[in-house]
């Protein structure tokens, strides 16, 4: 059973502190969760020159389906035919466009909702209300039917807005009367063998039937609260054939949604035992009883295993994974995301295979499509990362240069001080195949023209890696050492300054290599080659100093890029007076109180990794004295959480809200002026809590983790009225 899958609509120590424990070990724990990037991306042939692309996605085995219509709602006209885009896996596990379905009378809406099923795909045309089944026969989809029609408009034939398809049975969501229409395949061709429904029909105009899903015995649909009826929660039906398998007289399961104004207008998934509806999970008991049994993932798709779900939430660059455990219980145990940062809205899984794509929006005319893998095992190393505030390097190993832990300014750094020629060193304790390396990196000195300092991953010999160069004369580049011979893999614009923070992260995680600067994907690869070896730093005839060190096995997701020049509601004020303003930007003028701007939540929505917040801050009123802006990481809740302020007191400091007390990690003096713009990072990595101002490291503190719970963050402020741009959150 594959069917349609949509996206459905929240006092301690002062001074300076230093760690006094390397930070690195060689044991493998679990990193709360794995991170996924997607195996192949589904590129169209054509183009797609009627847009639309990515409106809805469906996926069977080795067959993947991705709709394209131009409209957001059936029923707007447009003129625009669609089509319904195929993708099947060859023997070489390669994915390759097969066919292109389209539609017989347009304009349409052909495409708004695809479902597929071994030999049989079938695709909403819902403008027309009907679906179009086709059928492979040899190496060709041929259009065996088109279901649904009528004379005239007639009850129960169904409308196309929903689909789902299990073997001889397809099942098509009609909005009058709000039910769905059953179908099965004979010797006679596709025919309509039952009509349910719940006797009225929602008022509203623009809903246009419920989701729908077919199983060998049980055909489900959920609806929305009805408020015009009174106050009356939403309810799912289930319906099984009746005596001598006859669906006409089927057995019917209804029940209503636990909350008076509850909603089941949102994906039905059923496989044996277990049913996915609007976010729900019921499960069915030995005595055949279905019971409620998480409330939490919201998610959109259930995985033929039974114990497999995935949640998809627009604001968010992730997708969530949800594993049922041995307890019962429904975990977070992976997240998917993309090489180049699409949000992924629409989804389904089948047999631990995912097609997720990001749907096209108001301002994005087609969206992308991706297969993502769930690998059988999740467990990932411990994140490593090293602040050489303990003084020295151990679990380095240098491979030429002339290194050591000197005093960089503000902290304690690795400096690499001789520019005769090429310096490396080496992580003894990180030689695992995924990986992931960031450093903050100051060149100190350059000798001679195109000199350059970087990074290096799975560093098998002098012979064999890949490294990242940032070069003297400007610029950034991706390489490969292959058996003794450089190749360039990529490159992208780099401003590169002596004496000037460089923040760059190197990855090769899979068959992904990719560079990031500032949090941001600027290069991205798609290369196996080298295999193995280890991460470290690298240089030639640069002297360089390093700091801040990561090293994970998880690519860096930037879950939140938001430059407000839209509302893309992944960011939303909670306390204060905020509005967007046409300039792009967010403005707070409530000088009474707190105020704060957050990452968006819903049920689950957070991230679980570690967590990096920026914000361009402008405060242009302070109400009194010792006022405060700042930013928020390792957000629970209001009363759990890390912090960094910029006071009128003209100090900076990390702090933390744990049950409501708060508590001083670390202070400085910093003078803070209104209508003056700072750009402000705030990292909680591990056991570390760094904080820098216009991309300079001013402050940094210990503090105890907290990756159990799902996280927000954002900007928060006391009696200041500010203006904030260029938020981002970046996981590790």
């Amino acid at each position: 059973m594959r069917n349609d899958a949509y996206f459905r609509r929240e006092s301690g120590r002062r001074g300076r502190v230093f760690s006094l424990l390397l930070l690195f070990n060689s044991a493998l724990a679990l990193a709360e969760p794995a991170v996924l990037l997607e195996t192949a991306r589904l590129i169209p042939g054509d183009g797609v020159p009627d847009g639309g692309y990515g409106r809805s996605v469906a996926i069977d085995g080795n067959i993947a389906v991705v709709g394209a219509t131009i409209e957001k709602f059936p029923g707007n006209g447009s003129s625009r035919p669609g089509a319904a885009y195929v993708f099947e896996r060859n023997a070489q596990g390669i994915w390759q466009q097969t066919a292109k379905l389209v539609g017989t009378t347009p304009p349409d809406a052909f495409g708004f909702a695809v479902a597929v099923d071994g030999n049989v795909i079938a695709v909403g045309e819902p403008n027309h209300e009907r679906v179009h089944v086709f059928e492979k026969q040899g190496s060709s989809w041929v259009r065996t039917a088109e279901l649904g029609l009528a004379p005239s408009p007639t009850f129960g034939t169904g409308n196309g807005f929903s689909v789902a398809v299990h073997g001889d049975l397809i099942a098509i969501s009609h909005r009058d009367d709000n039910g769905l229409a059953l179908y099965r395949r004979s010797t006679a061709g596709w025919q309509r063998i039952a009509s349910y429904s719940d006797s009225f029909a929602e008022e509203d105009p623009t809903y246009l039937g419920p989701h729908v899903d077919v199983t060998a015995g049980i055909a489900v649909f959920g609806t929305p609260s009805l408020f015009e009826h009174g106050p009356a929660p939403g309810h799912l039906n289930l319906y099984s054939p009746g005596a001598n398998g006859d669906w006409a007289t089927p057995t019917v399961i209804s029940w209503d949604h636990p909350d008076i104004n509850g909603d089941f207008n949102g994906p039905v998934s059923i496989s044996g035992n277990t049913l996915l509806a609007a976010g729900w999970i019921y499960e069915r008991n030995s005595s055949g009883t279905w019971v409620l049994t998480n409330t939490s993932t919201h998610a959109d798709a259930l995985d033929d295993d039974e114990s497999t779900v995935i949640a998809g939430e627009a604001p968010y660059q992730i997708d969530r994974v949800y594993q049922r455990d041995a307890a019962g219980s429904w975990p977070r145990v992976a997240e998917l995301t993309t090489s180049i940062g699409s949000e992924l809205n629409r989804l389904d899984v089948n047999s631990k295979r995912v097609v997720a794509a990001s749907a096209p929006t108001d301002s994005v005319v087609n969206g992308q499509a991706f297969i993502f893998e769930l690998p059988t095992t999740l467990d990932r190393p411990a994140l490593l990362q090293d602040d050489f505030q303990d003084g020295n390097a151990q679990g380095w190993t240098s491979l030429g240069g002339s290194f050591s832990v000197v005093s960089g300014g503000t902290s304690l750094v690795y400096r690499q001080s001789n520019t005769t020629g090429n310096a490396a060193a080496l992580l003894a304790n990180a030689n695992y195949p995924d990986q992931s390396i960031q450093a903050d990196i100051i060149p100190r000195a350059f000798d001679g023209s195109d000199r350059w300092f970087g990074l290096v991953a799975r560093y098998v010999n002098s012979a064999n890696y890949y490294y990242v160069t940032a070069r003297s004369g400007g610029g950034v580049q991706l390489k490969k050492m292959m058996a003794g011979s450089f190749t360039t893999l990529g490159s992208a614009p780099l401003t590169v300054t002596l004496n000037r923070t460089h923040r760059l992260r190197l990855e090769a995680v899979a068959d992904h290599v990719r560079v990031l600067v500032n949090d941001r994907p600027v290069i991205s690869v798609r290369d196996d080659d080298i295999s193995g070896g280890r991460p470290g730093v690298m240089m030639f005839r640069t002297r360089s100093d390093y700091d801040n060190v990561l090293v994970n096995a998880n690519p860096g997701v930037p879950v939140v890029v938001d430059d407000f020049s839209e509302q893309r509601w992944s960011v939303m004020p909670t306390t204060g007076l905020w509005s967007l303003l046409a300039a792009g930007l967010y403005r707070q003028e409530d000088l009474t109180g707190g105020a704060s701007l957050l990452t968006n939540t819903f049920g689950d929505n957070g991230t679980y990794g570690d967590q990096i917040v920026a914000a361009d801050l402008r405060p242009t009123q302070f109400d009194g004295a010792d006022r405060w802006i700042g930013l928020a990481a390792r957000y629970v809740d209001a009363n759990n959480y890390v912090y960094v302020t910029l006071r009128s007191s003209n100090t900076l400091q990390i702090k933390k809200l744990v049950n409501g007390a708060i508590q001083t990690l670390a202070s400085v003096p910093f003078t803070i002026a209104t209508n003056t713009t700072y750009r402000v990072r705030l990292e909680t990595v591990g056991s570390r809590v760094r904080v820098y101002v216009n991309g300079e490291l001013r402050l940094e503190a210990a503090d105890a983790p907290n990756t159990s719970t799902a996280k927000r963050a954002g900007v928060v402020m006391y009696k200041t009225a500010a203006e904030v741009d260029n938020f981002s959150l970046f996981q590790l």
